[in-house]
């Protein structure tokens, strides 16, 4: 069977776009003096892997905070023309008001994104290294070098972060010329600090040092394993405090609210100036179906992708 009719054709789904290019050439000489203060930003990009450089990024930030700030006036000024606004004064700071929060929001939401794809790639990669550390410790077994386990896992067609590195790592050796620890190292200095990183400078060593890569994932593959049980344990109890949770709160609660409510129609038909039956209502068609998405949405967090 050949490998060359199943290798999956690798697409960048991201790249820097014409907007973050013109927004460069536009404002990058003007905005050289916020590159200092926004360091940690360029730490998050470079460590959540997104395919744009900092001071492209930070070009764009200001862009795109100009563009909503503009926006944000039109809207206040279409407000103040259409819209009865007391007193007289409130017309001329809507616009002002308006731009300021649409534009400041656009900023604050654009330095959160990369932070966030940072956590996110994080805990991807810490429930992957489970299940990748055994394979790549039969890639060992097998024989193969270091650089040969990257390269078998780069083979795979899969989107998993894992595959996505060592993609990396194989483009850094055949395109970029690096050699094979220089190329790690860029991975690392690309990696949240975690079990990966610590994976990845073991594996190093090990290499440089001469010794048995079976060995070392075989230890490394334990460690994680256990450390997988752990996080399994301690999702099973925090389910079990929820299947409680859920029982007080979409079994019990409706059922002794439904009684109060139908004990307190005989006394009054009225509560709080909501007629009681209109209050069994939203309980039964609003309250209880909103409750059960809230737990769904929690139980979903919580549980394990894989």
């Amino acid at each position: 069977m050949s490998f060359n009719k199943t290798k999956k054709k690798i697409k960048d789904t991201e790249k820097v776009g014409p907007i973050h290019i013109y927004a460069y050439k536009l404002l990058n000489e003007r905005c050289k003096f916020l590159h200092p203060k926004f360091k940690p930003l360029e730490k998050s990009i470079k460590e959540s892997m997104m395919p744009i450089p900092f001071e492209v990024y930070i070009a764009s930030l200001v862009f795109f905070s100009m563009l909503a700030a503009i926006g944000g006036a039109v809207v206040g000024i279409i407000v103040a023309l259409f819209v009865d606004v007391q007193p007289v004064m409130l017309e001329y700071i809507i616009p002002f008001g308006a731009a300021v929060g649409f534009g400041g929001l656009t900023f604050v939401m654009l330095q959160t994104i990369p932070s966030f794809r940072v956590k996110t790639r994080s805990s991807k990669l810490i429930e992957e290294i489970p299940h990748f550390i055994g394979y790549m410790s039969t890639l060992a077994t097998s024989g193969l070098s270091l650089e040969g386990i990257f390269k078998a896992i780069a083979r795979e067609e899969s989107d998993e972060e894992m595959v996505k590195d060592s993609r990396l790592i194989v483009r850094n050796l055949d395109i970029m010329g690096m050699d094979l620890i220089t190329a790690v190292t860029d991975l690392i200095h690309r990696t949240p600090n975690g079990p990966y990183s610590e994976l990845l400078e073991g594996a190093i060593i090990t290499a440089q040092s001469g010794g048995d890569l079976k060995e070392y994932f075989n230890a490394t593959a334990k460690v994680q394993l256990e450390e997988k049980k752990m996080l399994m344990a301690r999702t099973t109890e925090s389910l079990g405090a929820v299947a409680e949770i859920y029982t007080i709160l979409l079994i019990v609660f409706p059922l002794l609210a439904v009684i109060m409510l139908s004990i307190m129609g005989i006394m009054s038909p009225s509560l709080g100036g909501f007629d009681l039956v209109t209050l069994i209502n939203i309980l039964t068609f609003a309250v209880i179906p909103l409750c059960g998405v809230l737990m769904l949405v929690m139980m979903d967090t919580m549980v394990p992708k894989r």
